[in-house]
């Protein structure tokens, strides 16, 4: 009586295979130069300015205590000052430029995240101007691009 050979599992071709074809996708996936270039724009500097705003307007209303940012074009950084708990942070704004036109320097979130005052803050990134234009009522913004 012969025995029967049992063809169970994959073949060393059939293995290569699907290793190549898993390292190639790999290769594509982490080469990608698109990330790259997605931080050098100015949508993303712009997003990144307005989620530091947005995160310290929600720090105020989260600890229920005011929320000091003042915006130095000559430093072209915005310092920030909490008070629950005492804490003065820098946040630098490079590659954005803070023109000296801006005519807001200081802006207070209270304690229900609305801005004491409205005002304008100018920007320039890579030759392409844009402002974020503050309104007094519950501390909304919004983006105004020059041509």
């Amino acid at each position: 009586m012969a025995k029967q050979l049992r063809h169970d599992g994959f073949t060393l071709i059939e293995m290569l295979l699907v290793l190549t074809i898993i390292s190639v996708f790999i290769s594509i996936t982490m080469a990608h130069p698109q990330f790259n270039l997605l931080q050098n724009t100015t949508d993303y500097e712009i997003k990144k300015l307005t989620s530091e705003i947005d995160y310290y307007q929600a720090y105020a209303i989260k600890s229920h205590a005011p929320v000091m940012l003042l915006f130095r074009p000559n430093r072209n950084d915005i310092k920030v000052e909490t008070i629950n708990p005492h804490r003065v942070t820098t946040i630098p704004l490079a590659p954005l430029q803070l023109k000296m036109t801006s005519n807001l320097h200081t802006l207070i979130f209270d304690k229900d995240g609305k801005a004491n005052q409205f005002g304008t803050l100018r920007f320039e990134h890579q030759q392409r101007a844009f402002s974020l234009i503050f309104h007094i009522e519950q501390g909304r913004y919004r983006i105004s691009y020059q041509q």
